[in-house]
């Protein structure tokens, strides 16, 4: 095999050693080459790119007409005791806070700490909420959900203590 290449060498040698290349052959073989695209077709890309906005807008559509509305549950919705109960510990609750809003020091630290027991008991409050809108007669959490507004009142007639010993603390400075 190896002197039958030989021999074909030294037959066309003379068309093998050529200083220039023929240039019009080489660019009609590119030419050639780029005409003869791989991959897929025009139309293809066209019918993709019009099922990707279809199937988009009406994901978008769907999802902005479909707002679920969230109903929330209240104890009274389970049982009219429960919401009985709750009615008068919300009114309590509100009675109190009435009482103690305007009352308010902003310096001291002890308010503070109270205030801010208050407002992650509302943030736990909150999380019941959802439970019990998930599972309605989940005895446990009503329980907890009128534990917290019981808490509440405690807190809040703390509130009121400390500032009634600050009003007579500073009455008994000023004397």
């Amino acid at each position: 095999m190896k002197k039958d290449l030989e021999k074909i060498l030294q037959e066309k040698r003379l068309k093998l050693d050529v200083e220039e290349p023929e240039s019009d052959l080489i660019w009609e073989g590119i030419r050639s080459g780029l005409s003869q695209r791989r991959g897929l077709p025009d139309w293809f890309w066209k019918v993709a790119a019009i099922v990707i906005f279809a199937v988009s807008a009406t994901y978008f559509v769907v999802n902005e007409t479909s707002k679920k509305e969230t109903v929330i549950y209240t104890l009274s919705d389970i049982s009219s005791d429960l919401g009985k109960q709750e009615k008068e510990l919300k009114q309590q609750v509100a009675y109190k806070w009435e009482a103690v809003k305007p009352e308010l020091p902003a310096d001291n630290p002890e308010v503070q700490f109270l205030l801010e027991q208050m407002d992650q008991m509302d943030t736990i409050y909150a999380n019941y909420q959802r439970d019990l809108n998930r599972t309605l007669d989940n005895e446990p959490v009503i329980h907890v959900m009128l534990d917290y507004y019981e808490k509440k009142i405690k807190i809040l007639n703390r509130l009121l203590m400390e500032i009634e010993k600050q009003k007579y603390h500073e009455e008994t400075i000023t004397l």
